[in-house]
Parts: structure tokens; C-alpha cells; sequence
């Protein structure tokens, strides 16, 4: 049977001719839907002696006995609604017309919200089954899609453009390489769409990362996102994305090969972006024994060469890139080892511990051990904290020793100061050959 609201209308209109219940029912509807019933005080230290006569009025009470009390019951002013014409009205019905929605307890608008959350990853897993493992992943809660549910709470309808774009772009994953703006464009319309600062940018390499395995580790950083692309046929830059060689062969099952003999044959210096390195099906030093040196400094690079010009040397310039990593596994296909300097530093002993462990079979540490940070020591620069804490992270047997000695010391060692002792230590290795 419909209720009649004529009582309750009519009540909503009387209390809507003085502003004070106003106040009053706000304070009443927080005072609900933080307990779920009609219960509880609010108090009336905010309202003003006039506010209070008001009230006082209304409840039968002489002002001076609520100005004491100074707050008013849910329970009491439900009672005196039916000392009026209003009648047997509850102060639920009233507060909900009043304010013309559903009032409920915050626990039940959680709980409703769950619900309808849930229904919706339903509806995903359903609509996009391409994705739908991932779908059941981030519906698991892992830490690492806190902030995607966040931006599900925020609009269903926005992330269900998102998972229908995702659906596209993973069953169009390309079967040779293409670049990240063209791949966006394709699915999207848009060549931004999947930039790293864009949200469906950051949730293509989540997703990816979820495909290759690893959704606990999901990249951060730019080079690391620039592998995982990789990893699927996907390119963000191929040609500023570069490694500096010299005396490398390679086999490119084209005329290509011409251009790395020639240089070997030279001994010239190579610039090769990804995008050679596509056409490179092997990779191997020019000499007769696989062995391959490492170091990430230009100028260490080029000073080497200049006294052993016959070297198979690789310059990373800082940081690995995609295009050295690119190198690297390609040189161990071929049974290659690497052999690696850098500064002696944080920053350098992280890219040394990543080497080692991409590479536990192949790689070797070069000038790298705690006489040479001790020869290479520049007092004149002491290691930040920040830059101290980095070298928590390294946990290697054989980064241990120097490692423990850089934290002592706090100072960073430089190449320049071992030049001397690399030049000799690679002429030896050029002799042996």
C-alpha cells in the first residue's frame, strides 16, 4: 500500500520556514547515517542563543533548561513530532523528504558500494575476456592496483573505456615491431594515449606486466618500461635509444653484416639504436676468444681505445638502456662474457648487481673490487644519505666487501684514477689473443 505523505509534506514545509531546522536536520542526518537508527545527541554549542529559543519552542522546554543541556536527542524531537498535527511521522521519513534523498547508515552505503563494485567487475570479466585474468587480479586487491581501484571508485564508466581500449590493444599485440605512438593510434586515434604520464598509459604496462608474470614487479622506470614494451613488439624510441660499440661483429642476414665488418676492420666506433639492433641475429666480439668489456663512461671509452684501439668494448653511456640490454643478451646467445666497470659508486654498483644477476653465468666484475675504490677514493665529493641508501638494495657476494667499505668511507671512487691500470690490463688480454 502507498504511504501517505500528506503529514510528512506538510511538516517539511513548516520546518522549512525557519532556518534553523535546516542546521538542525544536517546535524540529525550525520547523526543517523553515522549510526544507522534514529539515536544519539547533536550538540547545539554552534547555534545561537535565538537558534536555541527556537528550538526550545518547539520541544515544550523553557530556553534556559536546553541552553544546560546544550544538545538536543534524535529520540526526543521524534516524540514531540506527534504532540503536533504531523502525527505518527518518523524522523527518518521526515529528514529524507526534507532533504529529498535516501538517507542511510555509512555502513550500509560501504556495503551498497561494495555490491555494486562487485557487479561490476562481473560485467568486466564477461564483456572483456581478454583481459578478464587481469580483471580478476586487480578484483584480488594486490597492493599494486590500490590505486586502480581508486580510479574505478572515481567512475565505472571511465575504466570501462579504459578495459574496452586494453581488450583491443591486447588482442592486437603486434607480431613485429612497431612504435608505442603508432600502436596508440591505431587502437585509440589518439599517439598519446599510451604515454607513461597518461592513465591508460599506466595501466597497459601494469597489464602487460601482469602477462609476462610479473605483476609483483611491475616497471617503473623508463628503461624498464622500455624492455617490457619491448618484450611485445613494442617501441617507445629506436633511435635515440643507443648503445656505442666497437670491434663487435654482427649477423644480419642482410647487407647490414658489410657495415660491422667495416668498422671492425677500422677499428671504428659504432652509435647503434634499437633500431639496428632489430636486423642483428648474432653478436660476437672480432676476436678469437668471447670475451667482451663493459663500461658505462664515454670518456673512459674513448681514452681505452685510444691506447687499445683492437678491444671489443661496449660505452652504455650511464644507465642501461634497452639498447644495451638488447646488446648484451645477444653477446650471450653467443656464449660471450662481459666483463664490467663503472664508477665506483652507488649508482654503480646497482647497475654491476643488475648485471650480475641477469647474467650470473657470463658476467664479470672488472676494476670493481675494494683496492681499486680504495686507489680510485675523491674525498673531495662525500655520498649523500640518499645516495648511501641505495646500496641496501645490493645483496651480492661479490659487491659485498666494496660495498661495506663505500658505507665507511661515504666517498665515491672514479674510473679516471684506474685508467692507467685498464689500459695495461687489456693490452696483456690483446697480447694473449
Amino acid at each position: 500500500m502507498k504511504k501517505d505523505k500528506t503529514k510528512v509534506n506538510a511538516a517539511v514545509q513548516y520546518f522549512k520556514l525557519d532556518s534553523v531546522y535546516q542546521k538542525l536536520f544536517k546535524d540529525f542526518k550525520k547523526k543517523y547515517e553515522s549510526l544507522g537508527r534514529v539515536a544519539g545527541t547533536v550538540s547545539l554549542s554552534t547555534y545561537s542563543e535565538e537558534e536555541k529559543a527556537v528550538l526550545a519552542e518547539f520541544l515544550g522546554l523553557r530556553k534556559d533548561k536546553l541552553s544546560e543541556k546544550n544538545k538536543v536527542s534524535l529520540v526526543q524531537f521524534e516524540k514531540q513530532l506527534s504532540t503536533y498535527r504531523y502525527g505518527d511521522i518518523d524522523l527518518h521519513e521526515l529528514l529524507e523528504t526534507y532533504f529529498n534523498q535516501v538517507i542511510m547508515s555509512n555502513k550500509q552505503r560501504a556495503q551498497n558500494k561494495l555490491n555494486e563494485k562487485d557487479t561490476f567487475f562481473s560485467h568486466l570479466k564477461n564483456s572483456y575476456t581478454s583481459i578478464n585474468e587481469w580483471v580478476d587480479y586487480i578484483d584480488s586487491k594486490p597492493i599494486n592496483s590500490y590505486w586502480i581501484h581508486r580510479l574505478i571508485d572515481e567512475s565505472f564508466e571511465r575504466f570501462e573505456n579504459y578495459a574496452k581500449l586494453l581488450n583491443k590493444s591486447i588482442e592486437s599485440l603486434p607480431e613485429k615491431p612497431v612504435r608505442l605512438p603508432v600502436l596508440a593510434q591505431q587502437m585509440t586515434s589518439n599517439p598519446h594515449a599510451f604515454d607513461r604520464n597518461e592513465m591508460l598509459g599506466r595501466l597497459l604496462i601494469h597489464l602487460l606486466a601482469f602477462k609476462l608474470g610479473e605483476e609483483q614487479n611491475v616497471p617503473n622506470t623508463s628503461e624498464e618500461i622500455s624492455e617490457l614494451l619491448f618484450s611485445y613488439n613494442i617501441l617507445r624510441d629506436d633511435i635515440t635509444n643507443f648503445v656505442t660499440v666497437a670491434n663487435l661483429l654482427a649477423r644480419t642476414d642482410s647487407p647490414k653484416d658489410d657495415l660491422w665488418h667495416a668498422a671492425s676492420k677500422t677499428n671504428s666506433v659504432l652509435n647503434i639504436p634499437i633500431r639496428e639492433l632489430l636486423y642483428v641475429r648474432s653478436l660476437y666480439p672480432n676476436t678469437t676468444k668471447k670475451e667482451v668489456w663493459v663500461v658505462e663512461n664515454s670518456g673512459i671509452f674513448s681514452s681505452l681505445l685510444d691506447e687499445v684501439p683492437s678491444i671489443p668494448l661496449i660505452c652504455t653511456h650511464g644507465q642501461f638502456k634497452l639498447a644495451a640490454w638488447k646488446t648484451f643478451d645477444l653477446l650471450i646467445e653467443s656464449n660471450c662474457t662481459l666483463h664490467y666497470a663503472s664508477d665506483l659508486d652507488p649508482e654503480g654498483l646497482g647497475m654491476a648487481y643488475r648485471l650480475l644477476n641477469r647474467y650470473p653465468q657470463h658476467a664479470k666484475l672488472w676494476k670493481m673490487d675494494t683496492p681499486s675504490y680504495r686507489k680510485s677514493l675523491s674525498k673531495n665529493e662525500t655520498l649523500s644519505e640518499a645516495r648511501l641508501n641505495q646500496l641496501l638494495s645490493i645483496d651480492h657476494p661479490q659487491l659485498q666487501d666494496v660495498k661495506n667499505e663505500m658505507m665507511r668511507e661515504k666517498f665515491p671512487g672514479y674510473q679516471e684514477a684506474l685508467l692507467d691500470e685498464m689500459v695495461v690490463e687489456l693490452k696483456k688480454e690483446m697480447e694473449a689473443i
